[in-house]
């Protein structure tokens, strides 16, 4: 399964990271509105649960002098953390764009969930709303990523990997998994990416890089056929992407 959303011609899908975050807080409503001012095809998030089993957008699991995220209702997260949005006011500001939805669930943080609840909610919540060709689910948990793809086959989900990881043996490895994309560290490709680009075609896989911001990194995924970057100024990648290539 892959996403349906028109992918343009002559260059990658852009995707905010955290929204535009080179220009606003990132995994904000205001990150979010900018990308798609910018022009966007999408953006990347990070989720988390609440208490109470809210699903907020936050990079960390904790905020400073507010503690534990997850170990505090949603109300008091909003009292206290407005900056903070659910994954729904987040969808609504995005509207059709590319939603990618990574689910954090490192075991070395303090909101480890060994039951991968956060890949049941999101499962579901992408059926609710019939966001099959337009949202992809990633974590750097492959428990986690598989559990999604275990819950709802229709769901496009990808596998994170950073930048130790070997991709001669994850892209098999996400391929075998049923993923669509692997969403690599930019260092990985720094060498050969029109090779790993072929490496995930054999096996079926898309490949997505994060985060690139850089004049020539932008330039030469492009020339490489990655499907997407994640990049802080999605409007400056947009921008070099308007021109041929150098």
């Amino acid at each position: 399964m892959a996403l349906t959303y028109p992918s343009p011609a002559g260059r990658p899908l852009v995707l905010g990271h955290r929204g535009a975050s080179a220009h606003a807080g990132d995994n904000t409503l205001e990150a979010f509105r900018l990308a798609v001012q910018h022009g966007a095809d999408g953006v990347e998030l990070d989720v988390r649960f609440t208490s109470d089993d809210a699903v907020i957008l936050s990079h960390d699991p904790y905020a400073a002098g507010f503690g534990v995220l997850a170990e505090r209702p949603f109300a008091e997260v909003r009292a206290d953390l407005p900056h903070i949005p659910t994954l729904d006011e987040a969808a609504e500001v995005l509207g059709e764009l590319i939603i990618n939805v990574e689910i954090k669930n490192d075991p070395s943080e303090p909101d480890f969930d060994p039951e991968h609840r956060m890949a049941d909610s999101i499962a579901a919540w992408v059926a609710a709303g019939d966001r099959f060709g337009r949202c992809v689910v990633t974590s750097f948990n492959p428990d986690t990523a598989a559990r999604v793809r275990f819950l709802d086959e229709r769901i496009v989900t990808g596998r994170l990997l950073d930048r130790t990881a070997d991709l001669a043996d994850d892209i098999p490895e996400a391929a075998a998994a049923g993923h669509s994309y692997v969403a690599v560290h930019k260092r990985l490709l720094r060498a050969k990416p029109a090779k790993a680009v072929r490496l995930a075609a054999e096996h079926g896989l898309g490949v997505v890089v994060w985060t690139v911001d850089g004049r020539r990194a932008l330039n030469k995924l492009r020339k490489a056929g990655v499907a997407a970057v994640i990049a802080n100024d999605p409007q400056g990648a947009l921008d070099l992407y308007a021109a041929p290539p150098f």
